[in-house]
């Protein structure tokens, strides 16, 4: 007969505990569960930060378009003069044009104005140029609002810029001659339009209201998210 120590007693009591094979199952069934339900609460929460940061960014944009259009609106046609009251490089014939597109998009813009450095003593007459030409990226096709700034005078500074691009996603840009007769530059009407970069999982019906500037008809039936931006300035040089 096997002898049993005295120190192995206590063992033969109490022996080794552990789980089951069901019970091993049923903790990871609940585990896998509970990770699910943490996988799409985060995908909800990420949707929903991806798209408040994409409207957010889109309206960022467009404030900021606006706000450089309307610095040059406001400059066009001042003709800069000397102490003695002699325009440098004479009268600006034709201060501002407005390419119309009709009932789509978009409108170009071209303004002519003087730019002085005081610091420098320095003087140049600048063509700006803005317009909307359709591009093809990774992020498919839409249109990119370019400028460009040409040196008119003097002759030593004359030359062509290079196509700078402000803003990407435009849907729309309409450019309105909106002064009296016989001044209609005297006020310009500006509408900006821009989407997001992505679609989103419900489809929101874009058109254009009437009370917008401008003559376009654009509608869309898709999942990006527009901004929608418009002001009015008043061309001070051409109201003289």
């Amino acid at each position: 007969m096997e002898r049993i120590l005295p120190s192995q007693k206590g063992c033969l009591k109490h022996p080794e505990l552990g789980f089951s094979l069901i019970e091993v199952l049923v903790a990871t069934a609940v585990s896998a569960i509970a990770l699910a339900g943490l996988l799409v609460a985060y995908d909800l929460v990420d949707k929903q930060y991806s798209k408040i940061r994409d409207i957010s960014t889109v309206r960022q944009a467009g404030g900021n378009v606006l706000r450089i259009l309307e610095r040059d609106l406001r400059m066009t046609g001042f003709a800069y003069r000397t102490d003695s009251g002699v325009i440098t490089f004479g009268e600006i014939t034709t201060p501002i044009t407005v390419v119309d597109s009709g009932a789509n998009c978009c409108d170009e813009m071209t303004v002519i104005y003087d730019r002085h450095d005081e610091a420098a003593g320095t003087t140049d007459r600048v063509e700006i140029r803005y317009w909307v030409k359709s591009y093809t990226g990774t992020k498919g096709t839409r249109g990119r609002l370019f400028k460009q700034v040409n040196i008119l005078a003097p002759a030593p500074s004359i030359s062509t810029g290079p196509e700078e691009v402000m803003a990407d996603f435009i849907e729309d840009l309409q450019i309105v001659r909106a002064g009296t007769t016989p001044k209609p530059d005297q006020l310009i009407e500006i509408y900006l339009a821009l989407r997001t970069s992505r679609e989103y999982d419900r489809n929101v019906a874009y058109q254009r209201e009437d009370h917008f500037p401008g003559n376009s008809n654009i509608s869309r039936d898709d999942g990006y998210r527009r901004g929608e931006f418009s002001t009015s300035v008043a061309l001070r040089n051409l109201a003289l």
